[in-house]
C-alpha cells in the first residue's frame, strides 16, 4: 500500500478511490487543495484487486490512521467504503462506494461467479472514462486496470453489506450525475442535511470546474469541525 504526505497542520487521512494513485496528477492537485486549507494530508493508495477486504485494504489503512494524530478522514469511492469500516467520527465521504450503480461490474450476472474463489482479474470494468470526470488524464486512465476478479466483487459486496453505522457527524459529498457508484447507498444512511452536492461526475477533482467541486469538500470539512465544536 503506497502512501505520501503533503502540507502541514492538522492531520488529514485521504483514502483514495479504486485506481487512484498517490502520484496521479489530479489526485495530487486535490490533496494540495486540502493542504492549502490547513491540513497535513496523508494520501493512501488502495490495491486494485484485493481478495480479502480486511487484510489487504482495511488493516493497512487502519495502521496508517493509527500513526497519525486524531486525523480527520476523507474517503473517496472505494476509499469511502474502507474509511466507513474505520468508523471515524470526523469524516467526509466523497462519492462513497456503498452500493452498486445498476448493473455496474456486471451486476447480477456475477451473483454465481462472485461466490467462487476466483482471484484472477477476469471481470471487465464497465464504467467509461467520461463517467469519472472530463479532466481524467490519458496517463491516469491508462493506469486504471480494465478487469477485477470475482473475489474482489465478492469482498466489495460483503463490505457493503456489513457497513457499520455512519457517524452522526459525518458529511457526504456527491454529484447527482454520478453513474459509477449507487447513490442509494448514501440516501439509506445519511440525512439530506449532511449531504453536500457538487457539480461534476464521480471525481470532484476531475470535474470541469474542479476548483468549485473541491471547494464543496473543503466546506464539508469545515462543517465537521463546526459540528465538533458544538
Amino acid at each position: 500500500m503506497k502512501t505520501d504526505e503533503l502540507g502541514s497542520g492538522d492531520d488529514l487521512l485521504f483514502v483514495m478511490g479504486w485506481g487512484n494513485r498517490v502520484d496521479g496528477t489530479n489526485e495530487r492537485w486535490f490533496a494540495t487543495q486540502l493542504a492549502e486549507a490547513g491540513y497535513r494530508v496523508t494520501l493512501v493508495e488502495l490495491p486494485t484487486n484485493p481478495t480479502d477486504f480486511e487484510r489487504e485494504s482495511l488493516a493497512p489503512v487502519a495502521d496508517v490512521r493509527d500513526g497519525l494524530d486524531s486525523p480527520v478522514v476523507v474517503g473517496h469511492s472505494t476509499g469511502g467504503l474502507v474509511a466507513a469500516h474505520l468508523q471515524p467520527e470526523r469524516v467526509v465521504y466523497v462519492s462513497p462506494w456503498w452500493a452498486f450503480y445498476g448493473e455496474k461490474i456486471r451486476g447480477s450476472l456475477l451473483e454465481w461467479g462472485s461466490k467462487l474463489p476466483i482471484e484472477t482479474p477476469v471481470v471487465p470494468i464497465d464504467f467509461d472514462r467520461e463517467e469519472v470526470g472530463p479532466r481524467v488524464t490519458d496517463r491516469g486512465w491508462e493506469r486504471v486496470p480494465d478487469r477485477v476478479s470475482p473475489a474482489f466483487v465478492r469482498e466489495i459486496r460483503r463490505a457493503q453489506a456489513e457497513l457499520p453505522p455512519i457517524a452522526d457527524g459525518a458529511r457526504v459529498c456527491v454529484s447527482l450525475s454520478d453513474t459509477v457508484v449507487g447513490l442509494q447507498g448514501v440516501g439509506e444512511r445519511v440525512p439530506p442535511e449532511r449531504v453536500h452536492l457538487y457539480e461534476g461526475r464521480h471525481e470532484p477533482f476531475t470535474a470541469e470546474d474542479r476548483t468549485a467541486a473541491t471547494a464543496v469538500v473543503v466546506d464539508a470539512l469545515d462543517a465537521t469541525e463546526s459540528d465538533g465544536n458544538v
